[in-house]
């Protein structure tokens, strides 16, 4: 009954009709703000909770209270997730995918892959080919967790870790599921930096929107980390010019970000989707 009510009150419907009676009600309006916002800075469970609308990564950081973790490098934030996830609808786009480039495309680097939860989860659905190396760049907290976890999960040895972004260079396949959010770099500035790119971009949970990019922050349970929202138009116009194609893409209706007090900037549904290098034109 407990889950069926909190369901409710978290419904679209439900946070509907909240907003118009404050509307009608200002001073309602405030009181529920300020336990909103107090309860958001004191929570210690992992409950999906956004906060505010900032126009920066720094604008966003400056917020977080001075003593509080602001990232997942730290070791409870390391953590708390597990390695294994349960297959929602929205990753049968990605499964496909994978099964198809894979095989051809066995050198796999994972950003913000955290302790190897997509390597974990897929693998009861996929078949890996038997050369993967599937390598998850992360912060230095979830490397080290990562590296003690593979050591006793993964029996054959195709799971490992790293802090340098620069090796994705040597790894055809990228994937991206739910982390391109939370870096300050975004997403083309960081393949700007590489020598030569991936020829395949694999994306999911990935939050964009019609307004202008904007910062939120994520009440991650263990620390408080700012949160990007990335034009869409912008996001894809960027990998344009990184010489990408749009191969396809998909919506995520199982994530969404709803920030309380700002209707106008929650996302209903996440992104996902497939980019690929075009071929390079000989003059």
């Amino acid at each position: 009954m407990k889950r069926h009510l909190k369901a409710l009150a978290l419904s679209p419907g439900t946070k509907r009709l909240v907003d118009r009676v404050e509307a009608a009600i200002p001073l309602l309006r405030k009181w529920h703000r300020f336990e909103y916002e107090e309860h958001f800075l004191r929570v210690a469970q992992w409950e999906r909770m956004f906060s505010g609308v900032y126009p920066s990564f720094a604008a966003a950081a400056a917020a977080i209270p001075a003593g509080r973790n602001n990232s997942y490098d730290n070791p409870e934030s390391a953590t708390f997730l597990g390695y294994k996830g349960s297959i929602r609808a929205s990753d049968y786009p990605v499964l496909f995918w994978l099964s198809q480039l894979l095989p051809d495309h066995p050198k796999v680097f994972d950003f913000g892959g955290y302790l190897g939860i997509s390597y974990y989860s897929f693998e009861k659905l996929l078949r890996y080919p038997p050369q993967l190396q599937w390598l998850i760049y992360d912060v230095p907290a979830v490397v080290r967790a990562g590296e003690k976890l593979a050591q006793e999960n993964d029996r054959m040895r195709r799971l490992s870790f790293t802090t340098d972004v620069g090796r994705a260079q040597k790894c055809p396949l990228f994937l991206a599921f739910g982390s391109l959010q939370f870096p300050e770099l975004t997403l083309a500035e960081t393949l700007r930096s590489l020598a030569q790119r991936p020829a395949h971009i694999l994306l999911n949970k990935l939050p964009l929107t019609e307004q202008k990019t904007f910062y939120t922050l994520h009440n991650m349970g263990p620390a408080l980390a700012p949160y990007r929202i990335a034009n869409r138009e912008e996001f894809l116009q960027s990998m344009f010019d990184l010489n990408y194609e749009l191969v396809d893409s998909w919506e995520n209706p199982d994530f969404g970000c709803y920030i309380p007090f700002y209707p106008d900037n929650s996302v209903k549904a996440f992104s996902g989707m497939y980019l690929r290098q075009k071929p390079l034109k000989l003059d």
